[in-house]
């Protein structure tokens, strides 16, 4: 962290151009909900001299949160992006979502970050939606340091959330600041101990940043946290052990280094504290970003993979890489004008530039490159490898797409998109407006993967399916908000599934003529279902379906998971299911790919209907949540009963001190549904809750398929 007092950064924005990758540090902010994720990110903007001053989540005067719903909720919806300069650095700066219906923005903004912080609640330490978060992290093999955030409060504590970040990440947490004061203790918080340093740190009347001697009422503790940080570094640094190993103390410089060194090797998580609504540690927090995350060209190089099948690819990095991570769409009189948020892997882009997208096999030209700014935007004259960018111009280019060389066969790995497990059944409410709610239906689709439309042409409506409640009201409210269209909806509708509860064998035949080919096809496939239901059905080849050439199989398995797609009882996907192809022959030499594909659809049709027939028959399969109820100890027993009359699952029940209690477990998705008014009137608004996706599993016995929340009506 740095070495003198300092105001950090430059005042106004000011960057018009990409700098050099090595100074460049792409982080992402990540929290649970109302750990102070937005709050930190305002004070850094005011901290580097990016805005004059610093904007409050409860005042709806965020920079961040600049959507209407944001500032109304409180919440982050969409992740916002920034760039501040730091001492030498530029920080492109993503703040994201901390509500679990938002995990899929989380995922995609992950999956081009070098760095992560992320920010806990001092008083609760970690939450359940952090340590979703936490897995995104690990998922992308990404060095992090954390942030004990609300040190100011009654019940902080950093040792304790360095606690729970080992037992619950499973990552040695080193302290390298300490608050002064706050807490539980009897004074105010006065600033942060820079363990790296041994020195103070507090703020000045303009809010920045002053360096003292750390004061006699912290020096005990601070002395004895430095000492175990050496300690915890030495033990896996072998540059320090030396050091230590000589007798001699370790100078900031060694220890700082040994400190970057084992966060980028991802042994250890640095912990940082303060209060960001104060201000207090939020320098050293940048200093920490700046000198201890990784730049572009330390992180791990991107996965290729060939355009056409998605085999690794082994050939030499194209000259232009970029992937087109996320798109906001806007439409402004009457017209659709998207930015393609990029992360840029090799090469430089500039306004005219052209880039070739290998899924839609054209090649499209940039009118403009811009630094965004929470909703503002600068435009710059050329962006280079490592940095983060938006886009303008691109017509045909989606989340997801890698925009390279013209004619290259490399792509990048593209964000995963969980499958959406609520919907709403959506109609116009007069024929005039039909064609405005398919426009706006169709640009919120574009602008967020995790939501879904698809029209029903024999009804009418529209089925709208998202992550969850909170999710699905968003998208309602901007409807109205932004695209002008209230549209009428009915209740909540889970996403159900449907699988087999016993194998089941089909066989498929075509003979007939494609065109000028004759098609002669027989298929034979066994059903095989899976202990616990996947997302999707697995497809495998034995026998003479081994035979057939690759392009055929692969028509094949599209068929397969194609008709998959509806079941045989209610039409649900059919998930769960190993479709295993045991047979493929022909009474001819050859027969087109189509035949085999529908040969494929008769023999799975075919196997699906004699699963139906058997006694075991269909099973139902459902989104389950995992949570966490924190509830008081005296209405506890309402609480847990009520749980068990929704199915749920108890994993645990745990003493929080001595008044309360802390329910672990999960339940059906569509038993939870408006949960949060109901807990509310049992605890007389005392308990709280959160809940996670789980994933997809079996429907308790006794439960159907057309309870309230499961199959849900049309609009009235």
């Amino acid at each position: 962290m740095s070495a003198g007092a300092d105001s950090g950064g430059t005042a106004g924005r000011g960057l018009t151009a990409a700098h050099d990758a090595a100074g460049l540090r792409n982080v992402g902010i990540c929290a649970h909900i109302d750990a102070g994720k937005t709050t930190l990110t305002e004070r850094i903007l005011f901290l580097t001299g990016v805005e004059r001053y610093v904007g409050r989540v409860d005042e709806g005067t965020s920079v961040m949160d600049w959507m209407t719903e944001e500032r109304e909720r409180g919440i982050t919806i969409t992740a916002a992006t920034t760039r501040v300069p730091w001492r030498g650095a530029e920080i492109n700066l993503v703040d994201t979502p901390g509500h679990v219906d938002f995990t899929v923005e989380v995922e995609r903004c992950m999956r081009v970050l070098d760095g992560a912080v992320v920010v806990l609640d001092g008083t609760k330490g970690v939450e359940p939606q952090t340590e979703t978060v936490w897995r995104q992290v690990e998922r992308r093999g990404l060095p992090a340091i954390a942030f004990a955030n609300k040190c100011e409060r009654p019940g902080a504590d950093v040792l304790r959330c360095a606690e729970d970040i080992a037992e619950r990440f499973g990552r040695r947490a080193v302290v390298v600041a300490y608050p002064i004061g706050g807490g539980d203790t009897d004074a105010p918080l006065t600033g942060v101990v820079d363990l790296v340093h041994m020195r103070a740190q507090a703020l000045d009347a303009a809010g920045q940043r002053t360096l003292s001697k750390v004061p006699r009422s912290v020096a005990d503790e601070a002395a004895v946290l430095r000492a175990e940080l050496v300690d915890a570094l030495a033990e896996i640094d072998e540059g320090l052990f030396a050091v230590v190993c000589e007798g001699r103390t370790p100078t900031s410089e060694e220890l700082l280094a040994a400190l970057r060194t084992q966060t980028l090797a991802r042994t250890v998580v640095p912990l940082f504290a303060g209060a960001a609504l104060m201000g207090h540690g939020v320098a050293l927090l940048l200093d920490g970003v700046a000198s201890v995350l990784p730049s572009p060209s330390e992180g791990r190089p991107p996965e290729l993979f060939h355009v056409a099948s998605g085999a690794p690819f082994d050939g030499a990095v194209p000259a232009l890489l970029a992937l087109n991570f996320k798109v906001h769409s806007k439409v402004r009189r009457g017209e659709r004008s998207d930015l393609h948020f990029v992360r840029i892997y090799a090469g430089e882009l500039g306004p005219g530039s052209r880039v070739w997208n290998g899924r839609t096999g054209h090649t499209e030209e940039i009118v403009a490159v811009l630094r965004i700014h929470a909703s503002d935007v600068e435009h710059i004259e050329r962006a280079g490898p490592g940095d983060v960018v938006a886009l303008a111009g691109l017509r045909e280019t989606g989340t997801g797409d890698t925009l390279t060389t013209e004619g290259a066969d490399a792509r990048l790995e593209p964000p995963t998109i969980p499958t959406p497990v609520l919907g709403y059944l959506v109609e116009p409410r007069s024929d005039k407006d039909r064609d405005g709610l398919r426009a706006a239906l169709e640009q919120l689709a574009r602008e967020d993967p995790s939501l879904h439309a698809s029209l029903d042409p024999e009804s009418g409506q529209w089925l709208l399916e998202g992550m969850g409640e909170l999710h699905l009201a968003i998208a309602m409210a901007r409807l109205s908000d932004e695209f002008g269209v209230e549209p009428r909806h009915g209740p909540p509708r889970v996403a159900l599934r449907e699988s087999v509860r016993a194998s089941a064998v089909g066989v498929g035949l075509v003979d007939r003529a494609y065109g000028d080919a004759w098609g002669n096809a027989r298929v034979e496939i066994e059903l095989e279902p899976e202990a616990e239901p996947a997302a999707v059905p697995v497809v495998e080849f034995e026998g003479t379906a081994l035979d057939l050439p690759r392009t055929a199989r692969r028509a094949l398995e599209g068929a397969l998971l194609a008709e998959s797609s509806s079941g045989p009882t209610a039409g649900h996907p059919v998930v769960g299911v190993t479709v295993r192809v045991t047979g493929a022959t022909s009474e001819r030499d050859s027969a087109p790919e189509v035949a085999w594909a529908q040969a494929g659809l008769a023999a799975l049709r075919d196997a699906l209907k004699h699963a139906a027939a058997k006694a075991a028959g269909i099973r139902l399969v459902e989104p389950w949540m995992s949570f966490v109820v924190d509830t008081p100890v005296d209405v506890s027993g309402g609480v847990i009963g009520d749980l068990n009359s929704r199915h749920a699952v108890m994993d645990e029940i745990l003493s929080t001190g001595t008044v309360g209690r802390r329910v672990v477990g999960s339940a059906p998705l569509r038993e939870l549904i408006g949960y949060s008014t109901e807990l509310r009137s049992l605890s007389k608004g005392r308990a709280t809750f959160s809940l996670r996706p789980r994933g997809l599993d079996f429907a308790p016995a006794g439960s159907s398929a057309g309870a309230p929340g499961a199959s849900g009506e049309g609009p009235a």
